[in-house]
């Protein structure tokens, strides 16, 4: 009986063997307040592509982020997937153990982006050179396939940004 539960729970483990960002969207709901400066991608190899993107801020300073993330899978369409989570950005810097999956997201991103330090803001933002690496979605349950990534960035409860980040996961 225990062989056939190992077993059971080795079918349903996924092993992300290879990830990377295949398109990324970006569009600014308040231009006086910030305007996206670039957001690209750059193929660095058949396997790796670097994600940049840099948002002026033009009222400063910032005290008050609201993030909100969803996820979609692709199937017929892009389809809701696992998570759509809204937190108070200021508030989970200061306990990022509050929320898991943004802790296990942020861990990776703080080293490319100069967003690793609590409100305010008082800079524009910069994300330099994120690449997907297989290690950073070891505790994620995602199986291969095409997803899309809706982050939806507010302040003063109003949303200024949405990003769509599309990327391909496989085995």
């Amino acid at each position: 009986m225990l062989c056939f539960t190992f077993s059971l729970c080795l079918q349903y483990t996924y092993a992300v063997t290879m990830a990377k960002f295949t398109n990324v969207k970006c569009a600014t709901l308040d231009k006086p307040f910030a305007d996206i400066a670039y957001c690209k991608l750059k193929a660095l190899s058949r396997d790796e592509v670097a994600l940049s993107l840099r948002v002026n801020l033009f009222e400063l300073p910032v005290n008050n982020v609201s993030l909100n993330v969803e996820c979609f899978k692709k199937y017929n369409g892009y389809r809701p997937f696992l998570y759509n989570k809204t937190v108070d950005f200021c508030d989970f810097l200061r306990n990022k153990k509050r929320v898991g999956l943004f802790n296990l997201v942020f861990k990776f991103l703080e080293t490319y982006s100069n967003i690793n330090h609590t409100c305010p803001y008082n800079h524009d933002i910069i994300v330099d050179r994120l690449i997907l690496k297989p290690q950073y979605f070891g505790l994620l349950p995602l199986p291969a396939g095409e997803y899309r990534v809706k982050i939806s960035v507010g302040a003063y409860n109003d949303w200024k940004a949405v990003f769509n980040i599309f990327l391909q996961v496989w085995e």
